[in-house]
């Protein structure tokens, strides 16, 4: 029986958001299937302590952003042992790339996006050519980098992000308020003062609205200052962060993202396999998820009229056609994003180093 590799992970921290999410569910996928895993962070926060806890994955905290702690890094690597090394984010994947050049263990760096500052687009320019392979999660990001010579084209992979595929029965019940759900936390690249102004100008047609969001606010104070300002207090929801937001992907009527970037949206993709239609800012990774799904509207960016208009069009519509856009996203993740499709590609990508 062929051995299994010995995978390091480096991430910036362990703060739940769409990167930490794929790299947990990546890292529990590898453990699963008999190989050693484990994670460096540089940062403490850690909102997947349990479960990894629970798979046994050790988490192991190296502040590897200053010169003692690159030197605590190389220091562990050297007596580790490690096979490959797999980094998601930006900063991690350039302390990755002094590990390789320094004890040349096999690595594979993962773009969760295409938009990248200033800073590390100089400090990428000297050092891409490090990887064995670059992972992109868009063909969008990955056509950006190359373009860019950010990343060879030789070396550069596009596996898209992986979604957990229900093959359950789904009988959602209509809601008596037509109710949207957002899924993600109060950053400003997700651009929550035009959905919430798109929901005034709804209001004050006299069309019945619900929105409910879900995520970190980081204790801000101008959501709910806004939310009073534009009188919404009964139709804007702010549930604050929820560890599984199942539940109300499950009772909600559609999704609704108006990032002002994204690499592939897990919002999105898990509100696709959950049968929702989408409502979604026009950028390139919404548009290529929702035109070849088939699955709902795209919106100017950061145009509350348009983004108010499209809602309205989604409401209006009939029943069968709701479910309609719903099945195909299902169907368009079911064949593209499923996990069992994706963990594949990466386990055949480590085969090949």
């Amino acid at each position: 029986m062929k051995q299994k590799k010995k995978i390091c992970f480096f991430t910036i921290s362990l703060a739940k958001g769409g990167a930490e999410n794929q790299l947990i569910k990546l890292a529990i996928y590898f453990k699963k299937r008999g190989y050693e895993v484990e994670i460096i962070q540089a940062l403490s926060q850690n909102d997947f302590e349990k479960i990894l806890t629970d798979y046994e994955i050790p988490v192991h905290l190296i502040k590897y952003d200053t010169l003692k702690g690159i030197k605590q890094l190389f220091s562990y690597i050297k007596n580790s042992k490690q096979d490959i090394i797999i980094s998601f984010m930006f900063g991690a994947n350039l302390a990755a790339r002094l590990v390789k050049k320094r004890f040349r263990i096999p690595l594979i760096t993962s773009v969760r996006t295409s938009n990248i500052s200033k800073f590390y687009h100089v400090l990428y320019k000297f050092s891409y050519k490090t990887d064995n392979f670059t992972v992109f999660n868009s063909q969008h990001a990955l056509k950006e980098f190359v373009s860019n010579k950010l990343a060879l084209p030789k070396k550069s992979i596009f596996i898209p992000n992986a979604v957990s595929i229900g093959e359950r029965e789904f009988s959602r019940s209509k809601n008596k308020i037509f109710t949207l759900v957002s899924v993600a936390h109060f950053r400003p690249v997700k651009d929550y003062k035009t959905l919430f102004h798109a929901i005034k100008i709804l209001k004050e047609k006299n069309i019945e609205i619900k929105l409910i969001v879900i995520g970190k606010i980081f204790e801000l104070t101008w959501p709910e200052s806004m939310i009073k300002e534009l009188g919404l207090e009964h139709n804007i929801e702010l549930m604050g962060f929820i560890q599984n937001p199942q539940p109300f992907l499950e009772k909600a009527d559609a999704l609704v993202l108006s990032s002002l970037w994204e690499g592939t949206p897990n919002a999105v993709l898990e509100a696709m396999a959950n049968k929702l239609p989408i409502i979604a800012s026009n950028i390139p990774s919404c548009e290529e998820l929702i035109t070849k799904g088939r699955c709902g509207y795209l919106f100017r960016l950061k145009d509350e009229e348009d983004l108010s208009s499209k809602i309205d069009s989604l409401i209006s519509l009939s029943e069968s056609e709701k479910e309609k856009l719903g099945s195909n996203g299902y169907e368009y993740v079911r064949e593209n994003y499923s996990e069992k499709i994706v963990y594949k590609k990466w386990e055949a990508l480590i085969d090949k180093i």
